[in-house]
């Protein structure tokens, strides 16, 4: 049987204050899916990576067309862009509307992502010529509904999957209360990928890889759409991972890699025998690593770990520099994050802090003390705007509040930023100049320290929680262990 997975070229979106830009990282999800079904035989495979490869619509609808696939097998979004997805379909029904003006479908097309994980009914409306949606974390669903499309069952009794009848009525099964565990997956099919076209737009000139060792975040964060890989953290062996690790290197040249948990260090065990193999065999020379986790807890010898094991950055969803804001997001106080900081400077380690301005309870004042707290780090202020996506808890409160309808993506477009916040578009635009311009004195005063042999935001986190335990010498002081 003869299957087109196409990975779609995803423009650029701008609308309203909302931004998203997606990366040239590789399409894990659908790799794995790829190499399963290279271990159950029987399955002719076309890999489509449109948007790595750059290539148009027309492009790409003539290479499925070329190809003459049984199945297509369509994914609205990358795997690092699952939490944060494009808010927009018009990419996707126009990839539809071009393959099957005169083409006849396959005899399955399948959509899977988070755009039909979150609204089944829409897609199925939006695309008729689409058979299902599957639902929720892509590996499990798919191992499902195409084992049962190589058997000739069809999609009726699979879990996870909204489905189109013969009739043209939708039903939507249940959703998959055993899915297959994350640890149980293969590795991506790596030989499938134009391995030489990603990159990392930090490095460009590196070759790269994004890797995962684990899913799944328990933390209560309101930002996120966490339905896709679930509120539980699933594993993957060390060994496996670092298997992968060796295998990209050696084959395939890479010297920078992306572990995109969205905690890496939640299971500190995990982290350390990650960190350990990779120092053991010998791989730690070879590549500089970065990674995403919440700081809470986290501990100055696996900091050190992770720095002599390659790890050249961490990147931690802080998001505010106002105190009252941290209250509402219940992420690390400010004085813990300084903490931090200030001691991966001091080994060499950077961790550099996310930022997001309109979160619910956002003011002028409180992003303001936000701007100005990264300024003073050293950090250029992206003035990154809250997209209150469908199904967080943010846009459920929203809904409670009568904010919004909670059943379109306009919505969620047009109240970027807006959402929950005691700031109208006037105060946004002001905030967004204001940023501009402090960014605009941030490269003067670094090219004005370089000048002087200096490195303008060195020494900042210290001087600022000095500055903090002065103000208020009675607070609780962090200790980082």
């Amino acid at each position: 049987m003869k299957i087109s997975i196409v990975n779609p070229f995803i423009p650029v979106f701008q609308r309203n204050y909302a931004y998203r830009k997606t990366r040239l990282w590789q399409p894990l999800s659908t790799a794995i899916v790829a190499a399963w079904l290279e271990q159950q035989g029987g399955w002719e495979i076309q890999f489509l990576d449109a948007h790595v490869m750059c290539w148009s619509v027309d492009e790409t609808v003539a290479r499925v067309r070329e190809f003459g696939p049984d199945v297509l097998y369509y994914s609205s979004e990358r795997t690092d862009a699952w939490e944060l997805p494009i808010p927009d379909l018009s990419y996707i029904t126009d990839f539809f509307a071009r393959l099957f003006d005169g083409w006849s479908p396959p005899r399955w097309v399948l959509v899977e992502g988070p755009h039909g994980s979150i609204y089944p009914e829409d897609i199925l409306r939006r695309l008729p010529q689409a058979h299902a949606v599957l639902r929720g974390e892509t590996e499990p669903v798919s191992f499902a509904a195409l084992g049962a499309i190589a058997r000739g069952e069809g999609l009726a009794a699979v879990n996870s999957v909204s489905w189109r009848d013969g009739r043209g009525e939708l039903h939507h099964n249940p959703d998959e209360p055993h899915p297959v565990p994350y640890a149980d997956f293969p590795s991506p099919a790596w030989h499938l990928l134009p391995m030489e076209r990603y990159r990392d737009g930090a490095a460009p000139g590196v070759r790269f890889a994004m890797l995962e060792t684990s899913r799944g975040c328990p933390m209560p964060c309101g930002y996120c759409y966490k339905q896709m890989f679930g509120d539980r953290q699933s594993k993957r062996d060390p060994a496996q991972v670092l298997d992968e690790v060796q295998h990209v290197v050696e084959k395939y040249g890479v010297r920078r890699i992306m572990f995109q948990d969205q905690i890496f260090t939640l299971d500190r065990k995990h982290t350390r025998a990650l960190c350990e193999g990779l120092i053991a065999r010998g791989l730690a020379p070879k590549i500089e690593w970065r990674c995403q986790t919440r700081l809470n807890g986290m501990t100055r010898e696996l900091l050190k770990l992770m720095k002599d094991a390659g790890c050249a950055e961490i990147y931690t969803g802080l998001e505010t520099g106002s105190d009252e804001m941290q209250g509402e997001i219940s992420k690390l106080t400010l004085d813990e994050y300084l903490e931090y900081r200030d001691y991966g400077e001091s080994i060499g380690l950077p961790i550099s802090p996310n930022f997001i301005f309109g979160l619910p309870g956002e003011t002028y004042e409180t992003a303001l003390e936000s701007a100005d707290f990264y300024h003073r780090l050293g950090i250029a202020i992206v003035p990154n705007v809250n997209i209150t996506y469908p199904k967080t808890r943010y846009h459920e409160e929203a809904i409670e509040r009568g904010e919004i309808a909670g059943d379109n993506w306009d919505e969620v477009v047009m109240g970027a930023g807006l959402v929950g916040t005691g700031m109208d578009k006037a105060t946004i635009d002001k905030l967004r100049e204001r940023a501009l311009r402090m960014n605009r004195l941030l490269r003067w005063k670094k090219r004005l320290w370089r000048a002087f042999g200096k490195e303008y935001g060195r020494g900042a986190a210290k001087r600022i929680l000095a500055e903090r335990r002065r103000r208020n010498p009675g607070a609780k002081v962090p200790v980082v262990r």
